[in-house]
């Protein structure tokens, strides 16, 4: 029994089947946990949808910020969605099933002293904290769906702050999860930059911007296709880019070995 974790998939469902041939997937045996954004630009969201939704019971994912903004076009009262994959999907007759489970999924997976997290863990909580936010936000988004969305999108605030009240705190807790990537040196999120680690001044990528050694979780993320693959003792980026025409990649975690396609 092995358990892999696998980078974004957007909708790259040919690969995705590729990647399970080549780590020798076994159903009702291993198991696999996707970093987020399942969903969006690959072409074939909704294969991917029906195909993690039918193995559901060895499948979990976190929400990234691709599914939310499908999540958000679906609870909302829009009757035209320009996103042509988002349409395909909503147009299924399976649409219900599949975006009451997409909706149902948390913001991070803890698999022993592993941790999923689509954008990653922003340096200012400790892990407890961050579930116990992460499991708040949760809990206000399913209870009313289409309140949440209309209160989910924006950049601010950018730094965190326990004063602030539950619309601001909910959306800091979304960006820094599923957006996070670059964090000021005042400890600010920073939404302009997505380059890699040598093309950005006065900005820290979220996982250097403070020691974390005494993390006692190892963070695994996805969100950062122009990083690529990226590894340390602390942390593993698991996007490389498929979307873009580079890798899918999946880390089995008992090892941390790397199969990609």
């Amino acid at each position: 029994m092995a358990t892999y974790a696998i980078g974004d998939v957007q909708g790259c469902f040919e690969p995705l089947m590729r990647l399970l041939k080549v780590i020798d997937f076994k159903p009702h045996k291993d198991r696999l946990l996707f970093c987020g954004d399942l969903v969006n630009r690959g072409g074939r969201s909704l294969d991917v949808l029906r195909w993690v939704y039918a193995h559901q019971q060895l499948c979990d994912t976190v929400l990234g910020n691709h599914d939310l903004s499908m999540l958000s076009k679906y609870y909302s009262d829009q009757d035209v969605v320009d996103n042509s994959e988002f349409a395909q999907v909503f147009a299924a007759s399976d649409a219900p099933l599949l975006m009451a489970w997409l909706l149902n999924r948390p913001l991070y997976l803890q698999h022993k002293k592993d941790l999923i997290i689509h954008a990653g863990l922003h340096p200012v909580w400790s892990v407890k904290q961050f579930k116990l936010l992460a499991d708040e936000t949760r809990s206000a988004l399913l209870a009313d769906p289409q309140l949440f969305f209309k209160t989910m999108y924006g950049n601010t605030p950018k730094k965190w702050s326990t004063e602030l009240d539950d619309a601001a705190k909910y959306r800091f807790v979304i960006n820094a999860s599923t957006r996070m990537r670059f964090i000021r040196k005042d400890g600010a999120l920073n939404f302009s930059e997505n380059g890699r680690l040598t093309q950005v001044k006065n900005l820290n990528p979220w996982f250097t911007y403070k020691p974390i050694s005494k993390l006692k979780k190892h963070i695994i993320f996805g969100h950062w296709s122009a990083l690529g693959l990226y590894q340390d003792k602390h942390v593993t980026g698991l996007d490389t880019g498929k979307v873009w025409g580079g890798q899918l990649t999946a880390m089995r975690l008992k090892d941390r070995q790397l199969f990609s396609v």
